[in-house]
């Protein structure tokens, strides 16, 4: 068995993580980065990043719904749940998709899937 050789370890590829291995990795250290699932850690992918976006629309819908105490006429407002759910989800695929194009191009940097 050949076992690869690093001047350190990152485990988690979060908000924390993945800045940390990336600049050791710059600095000219051999870095792997361990991540178990998906890399953006709970901001981008469950937490921060969903929660801001659907926040957002149920502020659009709101501001919507008293357009007319701004002497805006609208008409019916309605909420498609499947249209936020859906744009939520694209949102956090740019955002990690980000992320993995980063530790990707990064010379020294070897992200490890697991635990």
């Amino acid at each position: 068995m050949n076992a690869e050789q690093f001047n350190g370890i990152v485990i988690g590829a979060g908000q924390g993580g993945k800045p940390l291995a990336v600049s050791l990795a710059q600095a000219g250290w051999k870095m792997a980065l361990v991540e178990r699932r998906f890399i953006g850690g709970t901001c981008i992918n469950v937490g921060c990043t969903p929660t801001k976006t659907m926040v957002a629309s149920a502020r659009a819908a709101y501001l919507a719904r008293r357009a007319s105490s701004y002497g805006v006429n609208v008409g019916s407002v309605a909420v498609d749940m499947k249209r936020v759910r859906d744009r939520t989800q694209s949102i956090v695929r740019q955002f990690r998709a980000s992320s993995e194009r980063l530790v990707e191009t990064t010379q020294g940097l070897s992200l490890l899937s697991g635990e």
